[in-house]
């Protein structure tokens, strides 16, 4: 799998319209953490979110050969994604009977929708630029951000000082400024110090 990661957004298209199952784990690998992110902005039922995604990469696969480029794939899966969460809050709020709030969820579903595909998509561009930093300050990176530990629980587990992890994680906040393009830079980091603010998890909720 390591060698499919050289490949270009172009050639990974390329290669899930010829059936390559490789091709399609890496997409499906590299989409879910956001896809899940933007789902759960409008659905509350747990679990509901992993599945309405599952289902929407599913059927990435399905119509793999309808695909031209990135874009196109990218498009089809929030799109998607947001059609089945609006199914889903449908038959939710019907099941309730109460329709005035169902249809004051589909005007707060619209308008947030493209506020949170932009976030998902830094979140997914941040954890791109995470996995490309070296070794120590990746897992410190991950560990802090995506696992929500502190900084001695981090120390402990990989056996140094508290103000080495700090150490790392400023050189890692450091090396992500630079490598995060410019118009995402803004909201990257202010997403990252509110993962600093509320802890664990907040990037995967």
């Amino acid at each position: 799998m390591d060698s499919y990661t050289q490949f270009s957004d172009f050639e990974l298209v390329a290669l899930l319209r010829n059936s390559d199952e490789r091709a399609f784990d890496l997409l499906f690998r590299r989409f879910y953490p956001s896809l899940c992110f933007f789902a759960r902005r409008f659905v509350s039922v747990e679990g509901m979110a992993e599945e309405v995604v599952q289902d929407s990469l599913f059927k990435l696969w399905q119509r793999r050969k309808d695909f031209e480029n990135y874009n196109a794939v990218k498009a089809f899966l929030y799109i998607s994604t947001k059609n089945a969460c609006r199914d889903g809050v449908d038959q939710e709020q019907r099941k309730l009977n109460r329709d005035n709030q169902w249809y004051l969820q589909q005007e707060i579903m619209e308008q947030d929708a493209e506020d949170h595909m932009i976030k998902a998509e830094v979140l997914m561009e941040i954890s791109k630029v995470i996995n490309q930093l070296p070794e120590q300050c990746r897992r410190v990176m991950k560990m802090s951000y995506e696992q929500g530990m502190s900084g001695k629980e981090i120390a402990e587990i990989m056996g140094v000082s508290v103000s080495t992890v700090n150490n790392q994680k400023a050189r890692g906040l450091s090396l992500m400024r630079k490598s995060l393009s410019v118009e995402n830079l803004s909201l990257a980091v202010f997403l990252l110090s509110i993962a600093d603010t509320f802890g664990k998890n907040f990037l995967r909720n």
